[in-house]
């Protein structure tokens, strides 16, 4: 049984309630025995927990320096290019491990890393590189040649990613105390570029979408895509982006996007009666919600909720009730017992390995549910001999009291 909320009307009326939808079929299709037993064949083909680290220092501020040190940041953030989408897919969480371990830390050095890290983004960007686009315009984002057959185009999530760690950082610098005028001057100035990068992309908003949601169209990005809406990832990244717009500059209009756009995926979000969020990759054009038919992959999905978790937290749109919803959809769905993954959020269980490298970013569910977290540790300890930086960060930040340094090998 669909629990679904009243008629929408495009343009004029407000999208449904915020009431989850609760859908029955994903509890058969996670235990068809089938579907299962060739799931666990492929994901131990790949994956048969081999390697053995030392428990106390893997995943340990300790591990992270070793691997990460500040010779490394130096390099990495001395010149950024968005053009194979590393900047956007890979530069941005790097920078993104440092804003986690600040926040547990508080050491200032490592936002002064992110700093150089919005530097060299804001360097980068086509208005203040060169850079220009397939129509020769350099516009305030960042183009890449990596998709659309060779056309340099900027892509909305692309502008997330770069963009996020950028106004964390802005959020949370002026708490340093070595903190100067200058300082500050240089910070209101990449929060004025943030926003222009942000209202750049405000051609692709669909205008269509019912009044309380906020939605991206493609717009020049993809020509394969052109009559669709873009898929959740690029529109909660933007919300988060909104939100701490809103934060620093007190403009309720932000806010308003932000809390737009969080609805527009909340309402999208489907409740199995085991108490777990399903969801699809892209939504459908249009007013009406349906019910979920294809789950999305495991490795989107982190993209999606990672802006998510923070609205959880501050009761924004979201709240503490959504939380264990998303970590249940980890071990009950993801999960599938003995420490075997598959790589949809629900749905039937396939395994594609191109989805694993993300499969750590589930790791801040851990704050609900400390299991996430024995599962997944396990999972990097056994499996990934050099775990990325922001997979560290996490270890580091979302490890429940008395776990670390034990046997947390997957039963």
């Amino acid at each position: 049984m669909l629990l679904l909320g009243g008629s929408l009307g495009f343009g004029g009326g407000e999208p449904a309630p915020a009431v989850a939808q609760e859908i029955d079929r994903h509890l058969a299709t996670k235990h068809d025995p089938a579907a299962v037993e060739l799931t666990r064949y492929n994901f131990l083909e790949r994956y048969q927990y081999e390697l053995e680290p030392d428990s106390l220092r893997y995943g340990s501020r300790e591990h992270f320096e070793e691997l990460y040190p500040a010779s490394y940041w130096e390099e990495r953030f001395s010149e950024v290019t968005n053009d194979d989408g590393s900047l956007a897919w890979r530069v941005s969480r790097d920078a993104m491990a440092l804003i986690t371990l600040y926040d547990v830390t508080g050491d200032f050095e490592l936002l002064r890393r992110v700093r150089e890290y919005a530097d060299a983004a804001m360097a980068e960007r086509d208005d203040h590189s060169g850079n220009t686009d397939e129509d020769g315009r350099s516009d305030p984002g960042w183009s890449t040649p990596r998709y659309g057959e060779g056309a340099r185009r900027i892509y909305l999530v692309h502008s997330g990613l770069i963009l996020q760690p950028i106004l964390e950082w802005a959020h949370r610098a002026p708490r340093d105390p070595a903190w100067t005028e200058a300082d500050e001057e240089h910070r209101l100035r990449r929060i004025e570029e943030c926003r222009e990068t942000m209202l750049y992309h405000d051609y692709q908003i669909a205008h269509e979408a019912p009044a309380g949601w906020m939605v991206y169209g493609t717009g020049r990005e993809e020509q394969e895509r052109k009559y669709k809406w873009q898929p959740f990832n690029r529109q909660t990244f933007f919300a988060r982006c909104f939100y701490l717009l809103a934060e620093m500059t007190g403009e309720e209009e932000y806010r308003d996007r932000a809390r737009r756009l969080y609805r527009f995926f909340k309402d999208h979000l489907q409740l199995t009666r085991s108490g777990a969020y399903v969801w699809e990759y892209e939504p459908m054009r249009g007013p009406e919600v349906y019910p979920v038919v294809s789950c999305a992959d495991v490795s989107h999905a982190t993209y999606t909720i990672a802006p998510v978790l923070p609205a959880c937290r501050d009761g924004f749109v979201f709240d503490s009730e959504d939380l264990p919803r998303f970590a249940r959809t980890f071990t009950l769905y993801i999960h599938l017992g003995g420490g075997v993954f598959q790589t949809r959020v629900g749905c039937q269980p396939t395994f594609s390995d191109i989805y694993m490298p993300r499969i750590f970013a589930w790791l801040p569910l851990a704050e609900s549910d400390p299991e996430v977290y024995r599962l997944l540790r396990s999972f990097l300890m056994g499996n990934v001999e050099k775990p990325r930086p922001l997979a560290i960060a996490y270890l580091i930040a979302y490890r429940p009291k008395g776990i670390h340094g034990i046997d947390t090998r997957a039963d």
